[in-house]
């Protein structure tokens, strides 16, 4: 199919269209009354978005432990609204007793506010068979009737009494008993499910819908609860059931004791009931669990179990037919399947210590401000002319051929984002930048394979095939390589980590389909249109050529600088630390209402000034009500005290504003965004995705290859670190974003050179180790450095417009750019030596090359 060119421009039209179709569809979606939607959801630092202010609910259960659960309560949000979709939401702790939730991109509060509240407080009843309530409502009635509670007009049933029915009347006492039921007004409205034609379950009663919530309310006060029959809970259905014209609230009495809960749960996935097309949530138990649920089930077998969740029966108790263990499911009735996925991924998320009730909802601006996002577009148009400039320059017609599947690259990736409906950050962001510079690297591999085939005299339809042949192992390993760390980065990684790895991997994917099928459609549309071509336009001037640098031989002196400056940044980190933003450290939160707008920037310059550097500021609500987060410790004799804190922030507010034209509506102490727990997560991720690298590389390559890599780009991430403690840079999620963006291009970078090594390895077999090292570093040299140029390119536009919210962004990313190309001429092929002849292979033709350096070892050291 794709030999044919009209195919291969269908399938190119086809891709178009769906991109158009998806950044449309995003549009409407997004767009309200009062709100002009966007092609892409952005995040909370780009649109601001919805605020939750949450506190423990103790209305009817106080907690032993306040700050406990809130603490627990941290955790489990966190979980649910990593799995709800919203990418790189703010979930941290304001003062003692609340949780502040903020959610980017949300286009449905109320679904929003049902995941966040939820419990899910999962539990399996056995219902009664003792007729304990009947036994029951005659004393509770009287207790009623002495308390002055008597049936409403209208409330007697239409049999002379449900209950009475049920305990017979053969007795002069009963008859008497009777006679107090049948006028209590728990006899009155509570009826046997079978009164109203439903199938009879043991413990299942029937109130009109009407009534309920007055029966569950008498049924809870306290001179009524204490009549309770003993070990006998009383739980509503979840819904109201249609019985005839009417409709029913169904009543259960259950065993007090559960078989089970929820805290043996270890999956729930959401599905439709193949038989009746319902929605429900199939479960699994860890296995102490299942063997509880065994052994309780098969000792109930015949009995009827109810479905508990928050203290709600889920559709009417199933009849055990026989021993369950770790599988089961729960029927949500007529409920939809996104209300079913909804249950299951609280589910998954684990219960609520205690309920939560929201206390404040209100909207809240972007956190970068409208000066850094200007600036950020500024910067991003100037470093996309700088890379079409370069392109076109160097590169000449070939370039105008990798604009244009560039473009097409963009239009994907932006819709991919949309499809997904996952929000861009400015983490994500730098998962874009990274992705930009490996689809323009990938264009580079492309033209400079090409380049060296006509340079060997070849036609030029056979040097673009040999071209596009040649390129593809590159540009296949460096992209699936990046796309592993990705990986893992998003399954251990959560918000701003997980935002980057989206945006990574849907950027990968998109640059490979462009630059290896669509580039290579407008190079065969080309080629078809004048066949008589003798020459290429593919540029004239080559960077590099011929180069022979004697690179291995002087990888001492790389060694010296290296160590040096992981040496200072070492004593740095001992001496002063890492200088962590309030997004790690948490600080002081200051609600502040101005009597005047004024703008944000004007205010974080003004903070700024005094001191407060890194001052996170979000309008709240109105244009004159800020939220502003500073960092434990900024202009405070003690790191603890946030009423010190506050106070340094309103003197300073008030040089920026003027003394009596704002004030502090509350000033709270504010945990960290990133808790110690996402932390370990990000460095769990890169530590798996360096073994995930290796195993690739083992696999493509050899195992030696993978170990260097892994060396180097260790090697990269510590000189990094290094950097930012010399400069004493502020570590915020958006650095954090930009050191994994370093990682992504050193990986590539090394990938790319080790790809040549291997096949220089295959084509000449008689040269010398070290002089094949040489070589291939040589002839990958002018990609390198192109790659490398052109993403300069955009870091210098961003560090000259951007503001001081992402300056430090650009400033590492900058300086990662220079490392990753540094090391991957002088630390990573020096290392694959050194381990090369550490650990030499056992057979074959790289054996062979590192025994020549073997026997030369005292005139070319290996150290």
């Amino acid at each position: 199919m794709f030999t044919n060119l009209r195919n291969r421009f269908i399938v190119i039209a086809i891709l178009i269209l769906a991109s158009g179709f998806f950044l449309w569809n995003n549009k409407r979606k997004t767009t309200t009354p009062t709100h002009q939607g966007t092609i892409v959801n952005l995040g909370l630092d780009l649109q601001g978005g919805m605020h939750l202010g949450l506190e423990l609910d103790q209305s009817n259960r106080v907690s032993s432990d306040p700050a406990g659960d809130i603490q627990l309560a941290l955790t489990v949000l966190r979980k649910r609204i990593d799995e709800f979709g919203v990418l790189e939401p703010i979930i941290q702790t304001v003062g003692a007793e609340r949780i502040v939730v903020e959610l980017p991109g949300v286009t449905d509060p109320d679904r929003a506010k049902a995941v966040v509240q939820r419990s899910a407080f999962l539990e399996f009843k056995i219902t009664d068979k003792t007729q304990a309530l009947e036994r029951s409502i005659g004393i509770m009635d009287r207790t009623l009737r002495d308390l002055g509670v008597t049936a409403s007009v209208g409330a007697t049933p239409a049999r002379p009494s449900a209950v009475q029915d049920l305990l017979g009347a053969d007795s002069a006492k009963e008859a008497e008993s009777d006679s107090v039921i049948t006028n209590g007004i728990f006899a009155s409205l509570i009826q046997p499910s079978s009164a109203v034609g439903l199938p009879q379950v043991p413990g299942e009663y029937v109130v009109r819908e009407g009534a309920y919530r007055q029966v569950d309310s008498l049924l809870r006060r306290p001179e009524v609860r204490r009549l309770w029959p003993r070990g006998i809970d009383f739980k509503w259905s979840n819904a109201p059931i249609s019985a005839g014209v009417e409709q029913f609230r169904l009543l259960y009495a259950l065993d007090e004791r559960p078989i089970i809960t929820g805290t043996h749960l270890v999956n729930a996935i959401a599905q439709l009931d193949p038989l009746t097309n319902g929605a429900e949530v199939n479960f699994e138990l860890d296995r102490q669990g299942g063997r509880r649920f065994g052994q309780e089930t098969a000792r109930h077998v015949g009995d009827y179990m109810a479905i508990i969740l928050d203290n709600e029966v889920q559709g009417r108790p199933p009849v055990i037919q026989s021993r369950i263990e770790r599988q089961g499911r729960i029927q949500l009735g007529g409920r939809s399947l996104q209300e079913a996925q909804d249950l299951a991924l609280t589910l998954r998320a684990g219960a609520l210590p205690t309920p939560l009730k929201i206390v404040e909802e209100r909207q809240v601006g972007p956190s970068l401000g409208a000066d850094a996002i200007r600036g950020g577009i500024i910067a991003g148009i100037i470093g996309v002319i700088f890379v079409i400039l370069m392109m076109i320059l160097y590169y000449a017609w070939s370039g105008v051929i990798a604009i244009g599947a560039l473009i097409i690259y963009t239009l994907m990736t932006f819709a991919a984002l949309a499809a997904f409906e996952a929000t861009l950050t400015l983490p994500g962001l730098a998962g874009f930048v990274l992705a930009i510079a490996m689809a323009v690297d990938a264009n580079v591999l492309i033209f400079e394979r090409i380049r060296e085939e006509l340079a060997d005299g070849k036609t030029v339809r056979l040097s673009v095939d040999e071209g596009f042949k040649n390129a593809l192992p590159a540009i296949i390993d460096s992209n699936l390589t990046t796309v592993l760390t990705a990986l893992f980065l998003f399954q251990f990684g959560t918000g701003p980590v997980q935002g980057f790895a989206v945006t990574l991997i849907i950027g990968v994917f998109a640059s490979m389909i462009t630059a290896i099928f669509v580039t290579r459609t407008f190079f065969l549309a080309w080629l078809k249109r004048r066949p008589d071509m003798t020459t290429l336009s593919v540029g004239t001037y080559r960077a590099f050529k011929n180069a022979a640098y004697k690179f291995i031989e002087n990888r001492r002196y790389a060694y010296i600088v290296t160590a040096a400056i992981l040496t200072l940044g070492a004593v740095a980190i001992v001496a002063r630390g890492i200088n962590y933003s309030v997004e790690f450290t948490g600080g002081t939160l200051m609600h502040v209402k101005a009597s005047e707008a004024i703008t944000v920037d004007a205010l974080r310059g003004g903070l700024e000034a005094e001191g407060f550097s890194g001052a996170e500021i979000q309008t709240f609500g109105a244009s004159n009500e800020f939220v502003v987060r500073v960092r434990v410790g900024d202009n405070t004799t003690d790191a603890d005290d946030t009423q010190q804190a506050g106070a340094a922030i309103a003197q300073a507010l008030t040089k920026i504003v003027g003394a009596g034209n704002f004030s502090v509506e509350r000033t709270e102490a504010v945990g960290p965004k990133v808790g110690g727990e996402l932390q370990q997560k990000a460095f769990m991720a890169i530590f798996f995705s360096f073994f995930a690298v290796l195993a690739y590389l083992a696999y493509r390559f050899d195992w030696r290859f993978g170990l260097a890599a892994v060396v180097a780009t260790v090697h990269d991430i510590g000189v990094t670190i290094a950097f930012i403690a010399l400069l004493k840079l502020e570590v915020s999620l958006v650095v954090v974003a930009a050191l994994l963006t370093v990682l992504g291009l050193s990986l590539n970078d090394t990938i790319v050179i080790f790809d040549r090594i291997r096949e220089n390895l295959r084509d000449r077999r008689q040269m010398n180790f070290i002089d094949l090292l040489n070589r291939s570093v040589n002839e990958t040299l002018p990609r390198t450095v192109l790659t490398g140029v052109t993403t300069l390119g955009t870091l210098i536009a961003l560090s000259i417009f951007g503001t001081d919210v992402i300056r430090p962004f650009s400033l590492v990313l900058f300086f990662g750019i220079l490392l990753a190309t540094f090391s991957s001429i002088f630390i990573a092929a020096p290392i694959l030596l050194w381990i090369q002849t550490k650990w030499p292979p056992a057979a074959g033709v790289a054996a062979s090359a590192v025994k020549r350096v073997a026997a030369s070892a005292k005139a070319q050291p290996t150290g």
